[in-house]
C-alpha cells in the first residue's frame, strides 16, 4: 500500500515547506530548559515569540507531543499523512464508502485517503542531531531527505506524504505540533 502512497503523491504539487533553525532564538532556548511534562506550558506560554509569524493566529487550536525515542524501541513510521487515513475497500462495497477520496483501484480493490481530522500544519522542532546523538531515524518526503539537528524546525503542510526511518541508536527527541 506504500507504493499505491507514493504513486499518489507524486501527482500532487509541492506544497509549504519550511526547514530553519531556532537555536538562537529565545523560544528555543525557554523549550530546551524545561523537561518533557512541562514542554506543553512552555510552549504556549511562549508562544507570542514563535520564528516563524502568523502560524498561531487567535483562537488557531493546536495539540502538542513530545516524542523521546531510543533505539531499543525501534521507533520509525512508515509513509502517512498527518491528516489522512489510507483505507482499503472491496470494490464490491463501494456503495458503502463515504468522505472518501478514491486514488487507486485495482481488480479487488479501492484504495482512498479518509480525512479524520483537519490538521493544516505539522510542525516539528529537533532537540537532538542527527550522527551525533542518534543515527537512523531520518525524515523522509517523497522528494527530499531531512537529517534533523538540534535547534531544526521543519513546518510543512500536513497533506505531505512523510515517514521516518527506524531509529538505530541513540535517543531522537522532537517537539511535534499539530496545527489545525
Amino acid at each position: 500500500m506504500e507504493n499505491i502512497l507514493l504513486e499518489y503523491q507524486k501527482n500532487i504539487p509541492k506544497s509549504l515547506r519550511i526547514i530553519t533553525n531556532i537555536s538562537h532564538t529565545d523560544f528555543f532556548r525557554e523549550l530546551e530548559e524545561f523537561t518533557e511534562d512541562k514542554i506543553a506550558d512552555v510552549f504556549n506560554e511562549n508562544l507570542q515569540s514563535f520564528p516563524i509569524p502568523n502560524i498561531f493566529i487567535e483562537d488557531t487550536k493546536y495539540e502538542i507531543v513530545f516524542r523521546n525515542n531510543i533505539a531499543s524501541d525501534k521507533y520509525s513510521m512508515k509513509w502517512h499523512y498527518d491528516n489522512k487515513q489510507l483505507i482499503k475497500h472491496k470494490i464490491s462495497d463501494l456503495q458503502k464508502i463515504h468522505s472518501l477520496q478514491i486514488i487507486s483501484i485495482d481488480e479487488k480493490y479501492v484504495y482512498g485517503l479518509y480525512c479524520k481530522n483537519p490538521i493544516k500544519f505539522t510542525i516539528i522542532i529537533y532537540l537532538d542531531t542527527y550522527n551525533i546523538d542518534f543515527e537512523g531515524g531520518e525524515f523522509y518526503f517523497h522528494d527530499e531527505i531531512i537529517y534533523p539537528e538540534r535547534g531544526m524546525l521543519l513546518l510543512f503542510n500536513s497533506n505531505e506524504l512523510h515517514k521516518v526511518a527506524p531509529l538505530t541508536r541513540g535517543k531522537r527527541r522532537a517537539i511535534v505540533v499539530k496545527v489545525f
